[in-house]
């Protein structure tokens, strides 16, 4: 059941993965408005002409600015990404994602309803200038677009979409005006998220090509590779993180909608620029159904226990031995008939981490006499302990470990003497991962945050090492479970002699029940007949005065004998 949910899960995923990655992506190459009209223009600009940012006013918000005496007008963008705002104020020091932002005025009188809005964009370098003491450089205004849009906003509440130009490669620096009001005036930073680009799907059949060539091409591998993976880690660690379904769904679903929402802009540029890299999500599932499927689908329960043994007198008298259950553990495991040894096994990523890459924790049960495995128990076995051990003692396990080497140091440094420094065998695979991880982003997606946070993570298992475990027990011996059931039947004995004497003594009653009534009867008959004889020599006239009941009794009572 497991299996087939997880595979109905992959190929939900494989539908929808290109769904997931174009949803952050809001914004798309923004047309103009009806009441805007865009006009390009070739106007040089000085740097210092493009670094003003216009005039801001104390309490109002940051791209507040003043339209002569009677007007304002906000900047405002929408963000992107899952969980954003409907919008926010453009400030100095915002990234616009998106090709356009939103011009809102508040105009009062009767305004001219046309204003012009200038819009630059630039990038800050140098160049080379000959001077009279030789050559220097100096900082440029260069890759400068400037456009021009003629807006239409009238009285009250009014607002206009500005269109930006686009910029997928790198950031650039956008400064905006209104040709009418020069005080009107917003710099800030832009750079066009990646899933903005037109893509040229005009039907199902070009959406199915484009998901398999962009996508399934990469998958199909992805998940035989990640499969195979998958069996032969299951083999050497004997068992996965016994996550199950909902954990690995969530570690696959997290990192999705962390890129769909707070880090969108980099899920949308993975998406369009490394479609290839949505494969991954594909061989991680892949991986986790056929670790988790292998084998069989619970591991088995083993019952430790130790009896603490008391002095008592058996049935006959004799001294011995009562056992008392006082100490008991549960280890989870499996075990392997032909290696005649029971693997214990931890639940959880850490450990299985450690499993895949140390030693198993086995314990050798081939000389294990004391066990044994009723009808109705739910463990695999129920192995006794030696009594006269404690129980941590008598059963010890020690699941390898992963442990973090130490983040500091001591180190002797000459002159100085001991100083704590940073630990170069953690410091160098996680330093050294985000720096490489940065500029081989940086140079490729053009995203080094991104790249750097993966760079250090990658570099995470190299500052751990692995402490390998195993497990010992003191079994119980042999003649203890001998002992054990020859008290069970003695005691067993002992009761079903006391439940015998007392039926003894109900059988005994009712046997006599027969001879003492014959007996009283006698006696009757006898007072009954020397009273008529009594009568008959005094001339009495007076029959015996017997009960037939107990004559025929008495008469079965002869027959009897």
């Amino acid at each position: 059941m497991r299996r087939r949910i997880l595979l109905f899960s992959i190929a939900a995923l494989l539908l929808v993965a290109p769904v997931i990655a174009v949803v952050p992506a809001t914004a798309q190459d923004t047309a103009p408005t009806s009441n805007t009209t865009v006009e390009q223009s070739n106007i040089d600009y000085t740097l210092d002409e493009l670094r003003g940012g216009g005039t801001t006013q104390e309490g109002a918000p940051p791209s507040m600015r003043f339209l002569g005496s009677y007007g304002s007008a906000t900047l405002r963008h929408e963000p992107v990404g899952f969980g954003s705002s409907d919008w926010e104020y453009v400030g100095r020091d915002t990234r616009v994602q998106q090709n356009a932002v939103t011009l809102r005025t508040i105009r009062l009188g009767e305004p001219n309803e046309e204003l012009t809005v200038n819009v630059v964009g630039w990038q800050s370098g140098t160049r080379t200038v000959q001077t009279q003491n030789g050559t220097t450089t100096e900082p440029v205004a260069e890759n400068v677009t400037a456009t021009t849009v003629s807006t239409q906003l009238g009285h009250g509440y009014d607002s206009a979409e500005v269109p930006l130009p686009s910029s997928f490669g790198e950031n650039q620096r956008i400064t905006m005006w209104v040709e009418e009001y020069p005080d009107a005036r917003w710099t800030f930073n832009h750079r066009t998220i990646a899933t903005a680009r037109s893509i040229n799907i005009n039907s199902w059949g070009d959406f199915l090509s484009t998901l398999f060539w962009e996508i399934g091409v990469f998958a199909l591998p992805a998940m035989l590779i990640g499969g195979s993976l998958g069996r032969r880690h299951h083999d050497k660690a004997i068992a996965g993180p016994q996550w199950g379904l909902f954990k690995w769904g969530a570690a696959v679903t997290v990192p999705i909608a962390l890129l769909a929402s707070f880090f969108a802009f980099q899920g949308a540029v993975l998406a369009t620029r490394l479609p290839a890299g949505i494969a991954v999500v594909f061989g991680v599932l892949a991986y986790a159904l056929v670790l988790e499927g292998s084998g069989p689908s619970n591991l088995q329960k083993f019952l430790f226990r130790r009896q603490d043994l008391e002095n008592a007198k058996s049935p006959r008298g004799e001294d011995t031995h009562d056992s008392r259950y006082v100490d008991h553990v549960v280890k989870t495991g499996l075990r392997r008939e032909a290696d005649q040894e029971l693997v214990l096994i931890r639940k959880g990523l850490p450990a299985y981490i450690a499993r895949l890459r140390g030693s198993l924790a086995t314990l050798d049960v081939s000389d294990i006499q004391t066990h044994k495995k009723g009808k109705e128990s739910p463990y695999e076995l129920e192995i006794e302990l030696d009594p006269e051990w404690d129980l941590q003692d008598a059963l010890v396990h020690r699941p390898p470990e992963l442990v973090r080497l130490p983040l500091s140091r001591e180190v002797d440094v000459p002159g100085i003497g001991m100083t704590t420094l940073p630990n170069p065998g953690v410091v160098l695979p996680v330093g050294g991962g985000a720096v490489a991880g940065w500029f081989a982003a940086d140079a490729m997606l053009g995203i080094p945050g991104f790249g750097a946070v993966v760079g250090a993570v990658l570099g995470l298992p190299f500052i751990y090492r692995v402490e390998n475990g195993g497990a010992e027990s003191e079994p119980a011996p042999y003649h203890f479970t001998q002992a054990e059931a020859s008290l069970a039947f003695e005691a067993g004995e002992h009761a079903d002699a006391k439940l015998l004497d007392d039926y003894r003594d109900i059988a005994w009653r009712e046997r006599m029940k027969t001879p003492l009534d014959a007996r009283n009867i006698e006696q009757k008959f006898d007072s009954s007949v020397t009273r008529e004889l009594t009568n008959a020599e005094l001339g009495i006239e007076d029959d015996l005065d017997v009960d037939p009941e107990t004559t025929e009794r008495r008469g079965m009572a002869d027959d009897d004998d």
